[in-house]
C-alpha cells in the first residue's frame, strides 16, 4: 500500500515531467526567430500568474537567480524591473506567449545596458528591431514579437519608454558602479547584578526621598582642615641698641653717607609709592574710558 509522503513524491514527479513536457512542446512549436519561451518557460508563465504580488517577486527571484536582492541593491532593482514587467503585462491580459516574449525583451534591452554599456539611442534601435513584423499576417522579416498586435505594440512601446528609457541614466550609473560593502556593529555593554546576598537594586519599600536621606542618613561632609596660623616673631629675638651703642655706631659715618644712606631709602619707599599710585590711576582711567563709551553707545 502506497503512503501519503510517496503519493505525493509521485504526484509532483507526473508534474514536473508534464511541465517539461509542455515547455518542449512550445518550444518546438515556436517559429524560428521568436522571443518566446527565452527567459521564461510556458509552465514558468503559467506559474508567475497564479502567485499575488510577493508570491511573484520571490519566485521571480528565484528563476532568474537573484539570491542577494535582500542585500544587493543592483540584483534588488533587476527583480523589481522584471516583477513590475510581469505584473504590467498580466493587467494588460496578455497571453502566455506574449507574456514570455515580452519578459525576453526587457532582458534583451537590460543586457544591452549592464554588458555591452549601449547607449540609449541604439538601445531604442534594438526595440524598434525587435517590433518588425507587426501588424503584418506573414511577415517576411520579424523581429521576434510578430505575435502582438499593432494596439498591444503601442502600450509595450509607451511602458518601456516610461519604465526604462526615461530612467536610462540610472541605469547606467548602477551598472558601471560597485555597491559599497558596509559593516555595521553595535557595541552592548551589560551590567550583571552582584551575587544574591548584596541586594542590588534595593527594595522599592526601602526607598526615601533624597532631602531625607541627606539629613538624616548621610554622613556628615568632612569638616575643612585649619591652616596652621604662623606665629608671630616674638620680641625676645629683636635686638635692642641702647644710646651709647647708636652714637658709637654713627660716629664712624660722614654727613654725605647718612645723607646718601637716608636718600637710597627715600626713593625706593617713594618709588614703589609711585608705582602703586601709577597703576591705580590706570585702573581708573579704564573705568572712565568703559562708562564713556558706554554713554556714547546709549546716545547713538
Amino acid at each position: 500500500m502506497a503512503t501519503k509522503g510517496g503519493l505525493k513524491a509521485s504526484k509532483d514527479s507526473r508534474k514536473s515531467h508534464s511541465s517539461l513536457n509542455e515547455d518542449e512542446e512550445a518550444i518546438a512549436n515556436e517559429k524560428e526567430g521568436s522571443l518566446a519561451w527565452k527567459v521564461l518557460h510556458i509552465s514558468q508563465v503559467r506559474t508567475l500568474l497564479e502567485l499575488n504580488v510577493d508570491q511573484v517577486h520571490l519566485k521571480m527571484a528565484d528563476l532568474l537567480n537573484l539570491k542577494d536582492h535582500a542585500v544587493n541593491l543592483q540584483d534588488a532593482a533587476v527583480l523589481d524591473y522584471y516583477v513590475a514587467g510581469l505584473w504590467w503585462a498580466k493587467e494588460q491580459s496578455f497571453t502566455l506567449q506574449q507574456i514570455s516574449g515580452f519578459i525576453t525583451a526587457l532582458s534583451i534591452l537590460l543586457e544591452n545596458i549592464r554588458e555591452k554599456q549601449m547607449s540609449l539611442v541604439d538601445n531604442l534601435k534594438e526595440l524598434k528591431k525587435m517590433l518588425v513584423g507587426i501588424g503584418h499576417e506573414n511577415p517576411e522579416v520579424t523581429g521576434g514579437l510578430d505575435f502582438f498586435n499593432t494596439d498591444q505594440a503601442k502600450l509595450l512601446t509607451d511602458y518601456i519608454t516610461k519604465s526604462l528609457f526615461q530612467h536610462y541614466k540610472l541605469y547606467q550609473y548602477m551598472f558601471s558602479l560597485e555597491q559599497d560593502e558596509m559593516v555595521i556593529g553595535t557595541e552592548l555593554s551589560v551590567e550583571v547584578a552582584p551575587p544574591a546576598d548584596i541586594p542590588f537594586p534595593p527594595p522599592l519599600d526601602e526607598g526615601m526621598q533624597e532631602a531625607v536621606y541627606l539629613e538624616h542618613v548621610a554622613p556628615p561632609p568632612p569638616p575643612p582642615e585649619k591652616e596652621e596660623e604662623k606665629e608671630a616673631p616674638s620680641g625676645e629675638d629683636e635686638k635692642v641698641f641702647t644710646e651709647e651703642e647708636v652714637e658709637d655706631i654713627l660716629e664712624g659715618v660722614t654727613t654725605d653717607e647718612l645723607k646718601e644712606v637716608i636718600s637710597s631709602v627715600v626713593n625706593e619707599m617713594l618709588g614703589s609709592l609711585s608705582a602703586d599710585v601709577g597703576a591705580k590711576l590706570k585702573e581708573r582711567e579704564a573705568q572712565y574710558l568703559a562708562k564713556i563709551s558706554k554713554m556714547q553707545k546709549i546716545a547713538e
